[in-house]
């Protein structure tokens, strides 16, 4: 709950107050029986109003008690949390990972993506051998061109039996053709499967991969050898394969570059169609090896693909006037080393949809989908980092996943969900969202950093907090969702305006605020640790436009500076702010609630049943308990058997929980638990 930034001359109990909820992407939610769906998130019925993770609480460390889960305010029945399936997909084999056992650490080993033969497949790279024995060249070169081998240790040195286009100027000549490479009017067709060797430098010339396609009629393999191929159209157009594979081969450079003018090209049903990247491909693509490639996308787009790619290893680097690299109806990246530039565009991307009037309404079954299972990726992007219609994932499989993103726009943005269950990501938005979702997030692990100009991370049904270390530099919102669920990890969260905001959802109607409020929200934490912090005009650090409950963990509350509503800058409420006066909505121990937000905001209250609650701060509207005790940030303050050293100074502090008194206290011999932002928890 926010309230509008009057002139100091019109501050009074009659001042209006708005919504937290900033983002206007989904505010009206449908009446009646309407199925939770991508145009209505929340559906007709309270969703998650148990508490995943609670089955094992007991860990001796002092916070991690959960006693109840329901949510205060709601007489709703108990719906299963959606995400559990995709709505749609009843009779479909994958399923989506983090929802399985959400109470348990999630295991990135089964974090599986929709394959084109086994939908439950093993991790890409698992059946790799550790050998690094040269795979020798037959006399067959076409057996060896499939995605199963080790292209990280073969070096593949050409012994004259190879398949070799061999590129000059706007022309190239063929050793050892098998009748399957024509060579006419600057375009080499490849036209049956088999290994194709490709070396030397054009200027103007193309391959074209267009076989029968055939279900596995066997995959065409274009070897890259030291290969510079430039073309005034895409360099290198699939038309039409069951599965075209772009080995880098260890050892080498390429480099693939286009023009800048429009790629017409005719398909094999005779309709003409544009080549929108300089590697581009109508069918499935994938790409490996131990080598290097440059891709200059100047038309459009760097690498795209109209159906599965695949990014196995390599070290690749892509710049494109629009998106770096595309699978159109997945991306999955699994090793090497990948740095996008994307000056108009996405970074990465899959959109696959049903659009209507051009937005993507309904979710294909298995498409849309940007899975990232290793690898070490750079992405600078005009627009979004990673974009995906149905869902993100990042994890870890043979290799931990390394992503840096700084975006124009979002970082990561999905229709549906985002998975974070393992690797390193790091998320600069400079204009928007770092974490975007208009259904789910589950951050179930890995080490999140994020810097957002807006939200730090956004989901318009609900986030689920289960296992991630996450630092939210700095950010507008630090994190917002119609649901947040605080289940396990360690955050800690900055922002200059809403700390944790519970909003965007159905109005509820519930409380003595509610009235303020544009939108209904709510916020659980039933575990792991959790600092909030926040500095600014009218702040809100833990804000619920709803209800908020505690039943375990630890919950860290700072504001870390002078604001609009405890005097700044000589002006102040009255008795509205601070300690004493009569404030609004009482006091407690010393301390006087307000109706201005402040450490905690909630419309229809905030209930404690267990944890550890401590909370910095001179206003509140709603207050557990709280003491009169002046802080500063050289020493501890809490419990017996809990404290925190806060970052700023003040003179009231909130507490709740296993915390049943605050003083200033020494902390030798206890354990630090230290917040990704440095601070320090203590606890014995």
């Amino acid at each position: 709950m926010k309230m509008l930034k009057l002139p100091v001359i019109a501050a009074s109990v009659t001042l209006s107050l708005t919504a937290c909820f900033e983002d206007n992407t989904t505010n009206a939610v449908p009446n009646g029986e309407t199925p939770i769906s991508a145009e209505n998130p929340y559906g007709n019925e309270f969703f998650g109003t148990e508490v995943p993770g609670t089955e094992n609480p007991g860990t001796g460390i002092p916070g991690n008690q959960i006693p109840g889960t329901d949510v205060p305010g709601y007489e709703a029945p108990g719906n299963e949390i959606p995400g559990s399936e995709i709505p749609g997909n009843e009779n479909s084999n994958p399923q989506i990972p983090g929802t399985e056992n959400p109470g348990t650490g999630f295991s990135s080993s089964s974090s599986n993506i929709p394959d084109e033969q086994n939908p439950g497949s093993q991790i890409p790279g698992g059946d790799i051998s550790s050998s690094s024995s040269v795979v020798p060249v037959t006399p067959n070169p076409g057996s060896e061109s499939g995605d199963d081998e080790n292209d990280n240790e073969d070096a593949r040195t050409l012994n004259g039996t190879q398949i070799l286009l061999k590129l000059a100027g706007t022309s190239a000549t063929v050793e050892n053709n098998n009748g399957c490479v024509e060579v006419a009017d600057k375009v080499a067709t490849i036209t049956c499967p088999g290994a194709y060797y490709v070396t030397g430098e054009s200027s103007d010339f193309q391959v074209v991969v267009n076989t029968p396609a055939a279900e596995k009629e066997g995959n065409t393999g274009i070897y890259l050898y030291n290969a510079t191929l430039k073309s005034s159209n895409a360099p290198i157009l699939v038309k039409n394969a069951d599965k075209t594979v772009i080995h880098l081969v260890k050892g080498t450079t390429n480099v693939v570059e286009d023009g800048n003018g429009n790629h017409l090209f005719t398909k094999i049903n005779g309709a003409q169609d544009t080549a929108k990247a300089a590697i581009y491909s109508r069918d499935d693509l994938n790409i490996k090896g131990a080598g290097t490639l440059t891709v200059k996308g100047k038309f459009r787009n760097g690498i795209q693909c109209s159906n599965d790619l695949k990014i196995k290893n390599g070290n690749i680097t892509v710049e494109a006037e629009e998106n770096a690299v595309k699978g159109k109806g997945s991306l999955q990246i699994s090793g090497g080393t990948l740095n996008l530039t994307a000056k108009k565009g996405d970074g990465l991307e899959s959109d696959e949809c049903e659009e209507v009037n051009g937005e993507c309404k309904n979710i294909v079954e298995g498409k849309g989908i940007i899975d990232i299972r290793g690898g070490n990726i750079t992405i600078k992007a005009g627009d979004d980092g990673i974009d995906a219609a149905n869902y993100v994932m990042i994890s870890d499989s043979t290799e931990t996943s390394t992503v840096k993103v700084t975006a124009t726009g979002k970082g990561l943005v999905a229709e549906k969900y985002i998975y974070v269950n393992g690797g390193k990501l790091d998320v600069k938005s400079e204009g928007d969202d770092a974490l975007h979702t208009h259904w789910q997030i589950y951050m179930n692990g890995g080490d999140v950093t994020i810097n957002a100009k807006d939200d730090g991370i956004h989901a318009d049904s609900a986030l689920y907090m289960k296992g991630s270390t996450i630092n939210v530099v700095t950010a507008n919102e630090g994190i917002e969702s119609y649901k947040i669920f605080a289940e396990g990890g360690i955050t800690s969260t900055f922002a200059t305006n809403d700390g944790w905001n519970g909003a965007g959802g159905p109005k509820d109607n519930v409380g003595q605020y509610a009235a303020f409020s544009e939108s209904g929200g709510h916020i659980v934490v039933s575990g792991g640790y959790h600092y909030i912090s926040a500095k600014g005009n009218m702040v809100d650090v833990f804000d619920a436009n709803g209800s908020g409950k505690m039943t375990g963990g630890v919950l860290i509350l700072e504001i870390t500076g002078e604001s609009y509503e405890n005097g700044m800058g000589g002006f102040n409420f009255g008795g509205w702010g601070g300690q004493g006066g009569g404030g609004m909505g009482g006091g407690n121990g010393g301390c006087t609630s307000n109706m201005a937000g402040g450490l905690i905001d909630t419309d229809a209250g905030f209930e404690i049943t267990g944890g550890v609650l401590l909370a910095f701060g001179n206003y509140s509207t709603d207050l557990p308990k709280c003491a009169t005790v002046t802080y500063n940030n050289t020493s501890y303050y809490g419990s017996d058997k809990a404290a925190f050293k806060p970052t700023y100074q003040g003179n009231a502090i909130i507490y709740g929980g296993e915390v049943t008194s605050v003083a200033q206290v020494q902390t030798n011999g206890w354990t630090e638990v230290k917040f990704p932002n440095g601070v320090s928890y203590m606890h014995k």
